[in-house]
């Protein structure tokens, strides 16, 4: 039985709220295990009369882990399930008693975790309550450290996640011993006989259904007879390109243009086309072990023994590992692998590890891959270095992180290293430069050109570096150490100052600069602003003079130093540090007033330039009657209530609209009204109304 195995949810996935339930021709989950340690494995089984073609349907087991209600670890089912027999996944790490069928990251339970089977998105069967964290136990049943065996009596599964759990479900369950595995690989609630086999492969259909077993006839979309290059990749042939990633994003543009997306079904037909093998077009051609093999002995269920699959030469795991996103089914890094071949090469990166890693046996023969296991590392064969090297750049090339909302795929990235565990997950592969070297070596051949024109044809679009390899060194060269565009080595630094202050001469001094013994060089200087470049200098010492800035400014410049066939470009920045406007006021005439009375104060400024203004105001105290003339104001006191300052502010402006202010007090007394009383020295209101009231009081009582 083929499995797709996916380890997050994808963009399809059914969450809590959107299940339905249905029935299946009785696809029932028989047999569950949380045992010791990674001792984990689950058991479907076709409980009805007739066959179930999984491929008619999507299927999948599905784990909400830790009290979830987003799908997590995914297994999406294909091939046939004859009645009677049962598909099988268990944990990698488990004892050898519990590996009976396929390797899979949905049996990572710990009694905890709901497990889902699903048909078309409804619920057909189920362990568990979907949104709840709990090792679900009642009386002898429990989720956890047990064998859960189905009762014969039951021939259609649990449809409701969200009630109550166990429940009633527990008598559907016969409850073993912890570590019980006999019962793998076949339904019922006693142990499996010895001489059980598993289910027989289905046998492959006639040519004339289909490219391969289980597979559809594709549609084409594109011509590749009238495929022009010149064409399709006008765009970047007629372009100019300030550096080698504005060129890559354009091919990314280009190569996005037109790309259908393929289901993973569909892989399998577009790969019988574009690997075919040009002596047998009844085989396709594995790309690890270069064998020729059947087209309908793709894996569609069973063993994997003698059978082909499909290989993300790009890791799904980095960075794309659900169905939905486009890189999981892009057929220009997708390429038949055998089984066995393609299990031992997992996601490891691609880099040079012959010296230390270990050649990757088939059948007691070395196939020219090799493994290290230490640094995960897998080195292809040299006939598919350059091949893969191609693959990893259209990949790197294509998606770019600009069409996330279409592709749902991250901005991939091939990397100059050996990636680490950590970054399994990551949207990274290495390594990038061995991989250049690649493809310097081992050059597009005509396997490759038919291959690319084959995908064109069912996926419609090509992957530019098989069409144009000297785009390879255009868009990787510089970065690897081979750049299209080589530059003048130069030795030396420009000197510059920190900053400058501004109206002050300063010099960017490039002497110092030098391209060998004997070389003789020429300087060419540039000042940008914006968008234009404007000669400055043609000499190594450049002198100018600052500019008046309104704030601090940052002048930038360019040099480009030559010898006449190669040339060099050094870019210099400098601040321009602002000087605010200042001047020397002083202040003349009588600050010292009476109510009513008039003053005049004249200014002085030192040192005035040019163009400069005067303006006063008052800017506190009563509202007082003025008027200003350049650097004289005059000024009448206003009639007050209390003694207080009248304050005025000199605003000088010059013709740069700079403006520096200063301001002058004019203190103004309160008039007093003695009316032939004068207030007792020291007195306060108290005291006053006291020296009033006592001879009023004397003279009542006289009176009295």
């Amino acid at each position: 039985m083929t499995i797709k195995m996916t380890a997050v949810a994808s963009a399809t996935a059914i969450a809590l709220c959107a299940f339905s339930t249905a029935a299946s021709a009785n696809l029932v989950i028989t047999e569950y295990i949380e045992g010791s340690s990674n001792n984990k494995a689950i058991e479907i089984s076709n409980l009805g009369s007739s066959d179930i073609n999984l491929d008619a349907n999507a299927y999948k087991l599905i784990m909400f882990g830790n009290g979830s209600t987003e799908p997590g670890n995914t297994e999406t089912l294909t091939g046939t399930l004859a009645p009677g027999k049962s598909l099988v996944f268990h944990n990698a790490g488990a004892t050898d008693a519990f590996k009976v069928g396929i390797e899979s990251k949905v049996t990572w339970f710990n009694g905890d975790d709901a497990m889902v089977l699903t048909k078309d998105g409804a619920v057909i069967d189920s362990i568990g309550k979907v949104g709840e964290q709990l090792k679900w136990k009642d009386g002898d049943f429990s989720t956890v450290d047990a064998t859960l065996r189905r009762k014969d009596s039951v021939k259609v599964g649990d449809t409701d996640t969200s009630d109550t759990y166990p429940g009633t479900s527990k008598d559907q369950w016969l409850v073993l011993p912890k570590d019980t595995a006999d019962g793998l690989g076949c339904p019922g609630e006693t142990a499996c006989s010895g001489d059980v086999t598993p289910p027989e492969p289905p046998k492959p259909p006639e040519p004339e259904t289909g490219p391969c077993s289980g597979c559809e006839t594709l549609t084409p979309v594109a011509d590749p007879a009238t495929f022009n290059a010149d064409i399709y990749y006008s765009d970047v042939l007629s372009g100019d390109f300030a550096n080698a990633e504005e060129l890559k994003n354009a091919l990314s543009v280009i190569i996005a243009k037109n790309h259908k997306q393929l289901s993973y079904k569909q892989v399998w037909s577009a790969l019988t086309y574009a690997d075919q093998d040009p002596a047998n077009d009844k085989n396709v051609i594995e790309i690890y072990t270069g064998l020729s093999i059947s087209k309908y002995d793709n894996q569609t269920s069973g063993s994997g023994t003698g059978k082909w699959n499909r290989e993300h030469v790009w890791a799904k795991s980095h960075g794309f590992p659900n169905e939905s996103q486009w890189g999981y089914t892009d057929a220009h890094h997708l390429r038949p692998s055998d089984v066995g071949i393609n299990t031992a090469r997992s996601n490891n990166d691609f880099g040079a590890c012959k010296d230390t890693g270990e050649e990757v046996m088939f059948n007691g023969v070395g196939t020219g891959n090799y493994l290290n296991k230490a640094t995960d590392c897998w080195e292809p064969r040299d006939a598919v270095k350059g091949d893969v090297a191609r693959m990893i750049m259209y990949m790197d090339t294509r998606y770019q992180g600009t069409d996330t909302a279409t592709t749902q795929m991250p901005d991939l990235i091939a990397v100059d290293r050996l990636t680490t565990t950590e970054e399994d997950d990551s949207p990274l592969i290495g390594t990038l430069c061995t991989m250049y070297a690649w493809s310097q070596s081992d050059a597009v051949d005509a396997y490759e050109q038919n291959r690319n024109n084959q995908v064109y044809k069912y996926q419609g679009n090509r992957n530019p570096f098989i069409d144009r390899p000297e785009l390879v060194k255009e868009v990787y060269g510089a970065v690897c150490g081979d750049d299209p565009n080589p530059g003048l080595v130069v030795e030396g630094d420009i000197i510059t100052p920190e900053s400058v202050t501004e109206g002050a001469a300063y010099t960017l001094d490039a002497s110092a600069i030098s391209a060998g013994e004997g070389v003789t060089l020429t300087y060419k200087w540039e000042q940008i602003v914006g968008e234009e470049k404007t000669l400055v200098g043609d000499m190594a010492v450049l002198s100018l003079t600052a500019p008046k800035v309104k704030a601090d400014e940052t002048l930038n410049f360019t040099l480009t130093i030559s010898d006449g066939t190669l040339d060099t470009i050094k870019a210099v920045s400098l601040r321009v540090v602002n000087v605010p406007f200042m001047v020397e006021v002083g202040f003349a005439g009588n600050t010292k007033l009476a109510e009513e009375q008039s003053t005049t104060i004249t200014a002085t400024v030192a040192d005035a330039p040019v163009g400069t203004t005067y303006s006063w105001k008052q800017v506190s105290g009563a509202t007082a009657k003025f008027t200003a003339t350049e650097l004289k104001l005059d000024v009448t006191a206003p009639k007050v209530s209390i003694d207080q300052s009248l304050v005025f502010e000199l605003t000088v402006t010059n013709a740069d609209k700079e403006s520096f202010s200063k301001s002058v007090s004019i203190a103004v007394t309160k008039t007093e009204i003695t009316d032939g009383w004068v207030k007792p020295e020291g007195a306060g209101s108290l005291g006053g109304l006291m020296t009033l009231l006592l001879p009023l009081i004397w003279l009542r009582r006289r009176q009295g």
